[in-house]
């Protein structure tokens, strides 16, 4: 995961979130609920283009450093419902570094299928 990223699939990623935060944006409750984060958590409203700019300047560079940082810390959990199946911490952290997923003890999960 936190290999090269190709120019091409960087490029496409890139035009993908930009889609995708126009689409949003076309929903009036959308733009309203934007407007109100962004001035409860900066005092102002960066429009669009701000965004589309920052997002056409991401390098293969930035990729591969923030996930590297993400990489090196720890893994944030999240169950619901009965959690005396749930893999220990240390087991699914062990599962985020194999490649296949596998946890290490012999129980029945996999973290990616």
């Amino acid at each position: 995961m936190a290999g090269q990223v190709g120019k091409e699939e960087l490029e496409r990623a890139k035009v993908q979130l930009q889609s995708m935060l126009l689409m949003n944006l076309e929903r009036r409750p959308v733009v309203f609920e934007d407007i109100a984060l962004q001035v409860l958590a900066t005092g102002k409203r960066l429009q669009p283009d701000y965004y589309m700019e920052l997002i056409k300047n991401v390098t293969a560079d930035d990729i591969v450093r923030a996930s590297g940082q993400m990489l090196r810390s720890k893994p944030s959990i999240a169950a619901l419902g009965t959690l005396d199946r749930l893999p220990s911490l240390s087991d699914m952290e062990g599962a985020l570094l194999d490649k296949n997923g596998q946890l290490p003890s012999k129980r029945r999960f996999m973290l990616f299928r």
